[in-house]
């Protein structure tokens, strides 16, 4: 993850060089600031819905299971 974090940083750094590089459209560098800021956000964003699906399902399983062992086969009698 802190790998994740510093190749994103070293990309963000890369593109505002090329924003603010001489000879560059003023308009064309701020919407492509723009966009990359965007991309870089969007990563974030699927990262942790990712997250998210995982601990999600996790518990979805650990339910099942307890499900399975308390009211299905009568194992765990509470």
């Amino acid at each position: 993850m802190v790998a994740e974090d510093r190749a994103n940083s070293a990309s963000r750094l890369r593109m505002r060089a090329r924003a603010t590089a001489p000879g560059a459209a003023p308009g064309r560098a701020q919407s492509g600031l723009l966009a990359a800021r965007a991309a870089e956000e969007y990563q974030y964003v699927v990262r942790d819905v990712r997250r998210i699906a995982k601990v999600g399902g996790g518990l979805v399983a650990v339910l099942a299971v307890l499900f399975v062992l308390i009211d299905v086969l009568g194992i765990i009698r509470l």
